[in-house]
This record gives C-alpha cells, structure tokens and sequence, in this order.
C-alpha cells in the first residue's frame, strides 16, 4: 500500500484527506439521515472529483516531461509504468468516492425508510 501512496506522487495527500473527510461525512449521514449533510457531501464529492483529475493530469504532465530524457529503448517501458503511476490519484479518489456513495445510499433508504413510517402510522 505504500508503495501505491508514492507512485501516486503529493496529489495523493489531498486525495486522502478530501476522501476520508468525505467517507466520515457519509457515515455520518447513513447514522443520522440528516438531510442538512447531503450539501456538504455534495460539495466535498466534486471537490473531490476535481482534485482526483488534477492529480491525475499532473501525474501525466510529469511522465510526458520525463519521456524527453529517456532512451528509444525504454521509451515504452517508462511510458506504460509512468502512466500507470498516474493513475494512482484517481483510484484512490474513485474507491472512497464510492465506498461515500454507499453510504449516503445507506443514509437515504434509512431516511425514506423514516419518512414512509411517519406518514403510515
């Protein structure tokens, strides 16, 4: 896992945090169904989203600048690895994005769950 959180570079660091931020904010609404939660995860989510595909973009930007300085003979090696490597950011971002969504799903059906009890009894 480590050697994962390198190869992704520094954009990973924001990535993390923004996603674990995110994770607990929808744990946090799958709890409590609190509806004044959804804008804040909505929020965190395309902020999220944005720094996964900067991260990303960058890490491209970073290997097609390196590829200047590389032999003919490892020129497809290193392009395949560095854009491998690229995708670090995006799939670390895309799993707790995810794993997020989850849970505000968990967090709506409890809520519609709740709203659908009150109105029957």
């Amino acid at each position: 896992m480590a050697a994962f959180f390198i190869e992704g570079g520094w954009g990973m660091f924001p990535v993390l945090v923004m996603g674990l931020v995110l994770v607990w904010a929808a744990a946090r609404y799958a709890i409590d169904s609190e509806p004044v939660r959804l804008r804040f995860i909505t929020a965190l989510g395309l902020a999220l989203t944005a720094t996964m595909l900067q991260a990303t973009w960058t890490c491209f930007a970073a290997v097609l600048h390196f590829l200047q300085t590389v032999a003919d003979a490892q020129f497809r090696t290193t392009l395949m690895t560095g854009l491998m490597e690229s995708t670090r950011p995006a799939t670390l971002g895309g799993a707790l994005l995810s794993l997020a969504l989850i849970l505000v799903a968990v967090g709506a059906y409890r809520s519609s769950r709740r709203e659908l009890a009150a109105l029957t009894g």
